[in-house]
C-alpha cells in the first residue's frame, strides 16, 4: 500500500470509529435497561381501629365522585354525607398485614342541588331518603389484597366493591399521607392521614340505567385517624 493510499484510509476509519461510537452512545441513554428506578422509602407507621385509643375522624373525612354529565360534558360531582369505616388496620412496612372494610349510605348523595339529589340520582341508584341499613343503599369495599406500588410509596389494592346489589372485584390506590399531632398535655393525639382512589363502570358491570351520567365513575376517599397518646 502506498502512501497517498494510507493518508486517505486513516481519515476514513477516524470518522467511520466517531460515527460507531455515537451510535453506540446513543443507543445506551435510549434503552429502557439503564433507567434508574426511583427511590422509594417507606416508614414502619402503625395505625389499627383494633387499638381502643384509635378513633376514625368522620368530620375531617370525605367520599367524593365524579362523572361525565350526559356521558360526555362536563363533570357532575358530589359526595355522600354518611359513610364509614368498618375496620381499618395499616402496617406501612408490611402491606399483606394492611386491611380495611369500608361503607357509604347511597341515598346520602350531596351534590349541593336538592332537586338533583332527591330526584333523577337516587331514582337512578334505585334509593330513598326512608333507607338506612338495607343492602341496596350501602355500597361497601371491602380489601382482599394490598401490594406495594412499584412507581411511589402508595400501595396497591384488590377489593371487593358491592354496590347496586352486584359485586366486583376491583384495584384501587391507597395512599398514606403523613403523621402529625394535635393539642397538648392531655388532648394530645396523634393524627394519621390516608387517602384511596378508585373507579369503577356504573353501567357496565353494576347495572345503573341512566343517560345522566356517564359509565366511568371516579371515586376518591380521604380518611383520617386520631390516636390519644
Amino acid at each position: 500500500m502506498n502512501f497517498s493510499i494510507k493518508t486517505r484510509i486513516l481519515p476514513l476509519a477516524i470518522l467511520m470509529f466517531g460515527i460507531l461510537a455515537y451510535m453506540a452512545s446513543c443507543r445506551k441513554t435510549d434503552d429502557p435497561a439503564v433507567v434508574t428506578p426511583p427511590t422509594i422509602t417507606r416508614g414502619t407507621q402503625n395505625v389499627t381501629l383494633t387499638d381502643v385509643k384509635t378513633t376514625y375522624d368522620k368530620t375531617h373525612g370525605n367520599v367524593n365522585w365524579s362523572t361525565a354529565y350526559l356521558g360526555a360534558l362536563s363533570q357532575l360531582t358530589g359526595r355522600f354525607n354518611s359513610f364509614g369505616m368498618t375496620t381499618f388496620n395499616f402496617e406501612e412496612s408490611n402491606p399483606a398485614a394492611t386491611n380495611f372494610e369500608a361503607w357509604v349510605y347511597i341515598n346520602t348523595v350531596n351534590t349541593s342541588e336538592p332537586g338533583r339529589d332527591y330526584g333523577c340520582l337516587q331514582t337512578t341508584f334505585g334509593v330513598d331518603t326512608t333507607m338506612r341499613e338495607q343492602a341496596a343503599n350501602k355500597a361497601i369495599i371491602k380489601s382482599k389484597s394490598i401490594t406495594y406500588s412499584t412507581t411511589d410509596k402508595g400501595y396497591i389494592v384488590k377489593f371487593d366493591f358491592t354496590f347496586h346489589g352486584v359485586t366486583k372485584e376491583l384495584t384501587g390506590k391507597l395512599n398514606y399521607s403523613g403523621h402529625t399531632t394535635t393539642g397538648t398535655g392531655a388532648t394530645l393525639k396523634d393524627v394519621y392521614g390516608f387517602s384511596f382512589d378508585f373507579q369503577f363502570l356504573a353501567k357496565t358491570d353494576f347495572l345503573i340505567t341512566s343517560t345522566n351520567i356517564a359509565d366511568l365513575i371516579d371515586i376518591k376517599c380521604d380518611a383520617i385517624f386520631r390516636k390519644i397518646q
